[in-house]
């Protein structure tokens, strides 16, 4: 499973096309995935260069310039080998979409009004099913694992940056705080710790993956936050952040060592003593939450680096 959600849209007219994306923008985004922006084709001349693994759903016009929109789907079904979900809309209602979908045999399709209520239910039903089929523990595992991953590397870029340019002149001030909280931890290697200290080198504690873990960066993450007077960082002020993150990392944590089980019809994901249910509430809240702290810490790191461009 993957953050970013990719459309394949069929749709002649700029207006309609540009309308409804916003609804659908809307409606991938409350289930907290990155929307991405549609490739948007008119007819069907492109259809042979078009890289369909990379799509997670088809919206589709019933009446585009020159063509129909199912013969064009069916074409992609049997000549591309492509049975991705598909929408098929239109201005003359679902009922008359049902009724040319009769003249086809097109796999996975659903059809749905033009009309904005019901073309909006369609879409976030539709994808809903999309996603929960992708939705299980190992998928989940590995969303969670890739992306905060990608958010560990952001944290320690915002740090390095800070440390190389003194951004917002708080490098001593970050330097201190980071050998204070890890000589806290450090016992395994504490030769090395007491010779970086010795010798200032705090790039080498932050370059060691033991001595300068995730809750590290977290807590460095923080000082600059609280360090800087800024309205990108204001709401992020008095271990907003920290506490946030922390929690989203006992998730990363369970989630990297649990084992599946049923307890009355419930799935729930148990490590030692600790439990929760997996459920859709569950898998959205976390998406939501990394999409979070992806997009804040992305916009410190921008500050970092603009202040001393």
């Amino acid at each position: 499973m993957k953050l970013d959600y990719n459309i394949l849209w069929f749709e002649d007219i700029k207006s309609s096309f540009e309308a409804k994306k916003l609804i659908v923008k809307e409606i991938v985004e409350e289930f907290g995935f990155n929307f991405s922006e549609p490739r948007n084709e008119i007819d069907g001349r492109n259809i042979e260069a078009i890289d369909y693994e990379k799509y997670d759903l088809l919206l589709v016009d019933l009446n585009l310039a020159g063509t129909k929109g199912p013969a064009l789907i069916d074409k992609i079904r049997h000549n591309e080998g492509v049975y991705t979900e598909v929408i098929f809309y239109s201005s003359d209602g679902e009922k008359a979409v049902r009724n040319v979908l009769k003249e086809y045999e097109i796999d996975g399709a659903y059809c749905a009004g033009r009309e904005n209520d019901d073309f909006e239910e369609k879409v976030q039903k539709v994808i809903k099913t999309t996603i929960k089929k992708v939705q299980d523990i190992n998928n989940m595992r590995g969303l969670i694992m890739a992306e905060t991953s990608d958010i560990d590397h952001t944290m320690l870029s915002i740090i390095n940056t800070v440390i190389s340019t003194n951004s917002f002149g708080i490098k001593d001030s970050l330097t201190q705080k980071i050998f204070e909280n890890v000589q806290s931890k450090v016992s395994s290697k504490k030769d090395d710790f007491d010779r970086f200290l010795r010798n200032n080198r705090i790039e080498n504690v932050i370059k060691d993956n033991i001595m300068f873990d995730t809750s590290q960066k977290i807590l460095a993450i923080q000082f600059i936050i609280d360090s800087i007077d800024h309205e990108i960082t204001h709401p992020h002020k008095g271990n907003q952040f920290s506490t946030s993150y922390s929690e989203l990392k006992q998730k990363r944590d369970l989630l990297a060592h649990v084992v599946e089980v049923y307890e009355d019809g419930i799935k729930k994901l148990k490590s030692g003593n600790r439990e929760l249910e997996f459920t859709d509430e569950f898998c959205v809240d976390v998406r939501v939450k990394i999409k979070g702290h992806s997009t804040n810490l992305g916009q410190i790191l921008s500050l970092v680096v603009q202040t001393n461009s």
